[in-house]
């Protein structure tokens, strides 16, 4: 009788290991699986936070524009948006792409390349607003805010403001950065041929 019970265990053993690894294996997929599209929809809200805090650094400085003149405007002024917006690429930066499926790495990319361009601009759009745009920029230079100054800031910072927008959008509605930004202005390029 010990001898037919014993047989019994093993043989329930031998049987049930290969299930009770199955069912690890399955159980440890799915858990992949849930991580990677948590990590997915963390990334999006994170993009959608970028867009709308790149958005307010923006429309701060076209507030200090506004409400300044030459008399007290300065540099320094307008440091403190640029270097929050470079927090903020520093911020994406952080992603790892590689943990993303392929359409939110493509949205990171594309958001990454967007956010980019639009600090190169404003930093661009604020230095040429200093007096003396020959040195460094130091926090105590003067800006000089003419209406040509003023029209030239607006229409840059309105075209970053249009982008961070239909950005932030399209990242909302879950749809492609690539499709929204780029591939109607491939289209265009290529009827203009």
């Amino acid at each position: 009788m010990k001898e037919w019970i014993k047989k019994s265990i093993d043989k329930i053993k031998k049987d049930w290991i290969p299930v009770t690894a199955l069912i690890i294996s399955i159980a440890g997929a799915v858990y992949q699986f849930n991580q990677s599209n948590r990590y997915s929809n963390n990334t999006n809200k994170i993009l959608m936070n970028s867009a709308k805090l790149a958005e307010y650094d923006i429309d701060v400085m076209i507030y200090k524009i506004d409400n300044g003149g030459d008399d007290n405007l300065d540099y320094g002024q307008f440091r403190f948006q640029l270097d929050s917006l470079q927090q903020n690429f520093k911020t994406i930066e952080s992603i790892d792409p590689t943990s993303l499926n392929t359409k939110q790495s493509m949205n990171y990319q594309v958001y990454r390349q967007n956010l980019n361009a639009i600090i190169y601009k404003m930093t661009s759009y604020v230095n040429s607003l200093r007096v003396n745009q020959s040195d460094t920029p130091k926090d105590t230079d003067k800006l000089h805010i003419d209406i040509g100054a003023r029209q030239n800031f607006y229409y840059g910072s309105g075209d970053s403001l249009k982008v961070l927008v239909s950005d932030f959008k399209a990242l909302k509605d879950k749809k492609s950065l690539y499709d929204n930004d780029y591939k109607n202005a491939l289209k265009k390029l290529e009827e203009q041929k």
